[in-house]
């Protein structure tokens, strides 16, 4: 039986974006129900009274604005997560993100309230009341989230650096040599290059997972070499201990078959053949 991980990856900016899908869920909800109980509790800019001219009145017309803002954040916080799983952003992109996302989210209001209005206002000028209403009220939500995520990241980046070492585990670093992943070896199934990227793949709790790091091949090839992983071709390591067979097909290529059902065979480059072999 493979031992797993003994040690979370360390946290980072891209931990305190949140590239899982509860914390995206987090801002879907804390966001839309910080808004309505601000609004009724505090009156910012008016709003009860700018909704007040309306036929509906503001009960009606804060609910619906509410679901507007939640139904927004719900299609916004979904792209989030599929773009942090794919590309490092910086603060200033994650600020860029969060400032379309508002405005996506005016805008959509802004719809909604000129209907209600019934053209009262021009749109433009409904845009910039509700853009008011939004940007000047979601920056707390906002703020606090990211605060609270940051926190999170420092104390559980204190938590591994304070934790035993085990020069038994394999530790993945990031091109700026952070800690990202600590893993038993037996876990781990094979490493493959992808880009700027290299891409882990581990068994846990008998499933198939990746985990992606930014760094390159050869920034891994020390530890790698010491813990027993093969480089079998320029872009892939496979661990031994899950290589069942190596065959070669009619065009006389050469591939790993792995001991775990449904995986694709890892590609051999001739000059690594005789290594793996020997190992096997």
């Amino acid at each position: 039986m493979s031992r797993y991980f003994d040690m979370k990856p360390v946290s980072d900016f891209r931990f305190v974006l949140g590239p899982n899908i509860l914390t995206q869920v987090t801002y879907v909800i804390v966001l839309p129900v910080f808004f309505i109980i601000y609004s009724v509790v505090y009156n910012p800019f008016g709003i009860q009274q700018y909704y007040e001219e309306t036929s509906m009145g503001f009960g009606f017309n804060i609910i619906m604005v509410t679901c507007i803002m939640l139904a927004t954040l719900a299609v916004t916080r979904t792209a989030f997560a599929f773009v942090i799983r794919r590309f490092e952003l910086s603060r200033g992109q994650y600020l860029s993100w969060c400032l379309f996302e508002v405005f996506a989210v005016s805008a959509f209001i802004a719809l909604y309230t000129s209907l209600m209005r019934h053209s009262q206002d021009s749109f433009l000028t409904v845009l910039e009341t509700c853009m008011i209403f939004c940007y000047m009220t979601l920056i707390h939500p906002y703020l606090y989230i990211y605060l609270a995520r940051t926190v999170m990241s420092k104390n559980a980046e204190i938590a591994a650096m304070e934790a035993p070492k085990d020069n038994s585990l394999v530790r993945f670093y990031d091109e700026h040599k952070r800690l990202k992943l600590t893993i038993a070896p037996s876990s781990i199934l094979y490493v493959r290059s992808e880009l700027n990227y290299v891409v882990v793949y581990y068994l846990d709790a008998g499933k198939v997972k990746d985990y992606q790091i930014r760094c390159s091949m050869k920034s891994i090839e020390d530890s790698a070499d010491k813990h027993f992983l093969c480089r079998c071709q320029r872009s892939y390591f496979v661990n031994p201990e899950h290589v069942t067979v190596l065959r070669k097909d009619k065009e006389g290529f050469i591939f790993a078959e792995l001991n775990i059902p449904d995986l694709p065979p890892i590609p051999v480059g001739k000059t690594y053949f005789n290594t793996l072999s020997a190992v096997l």
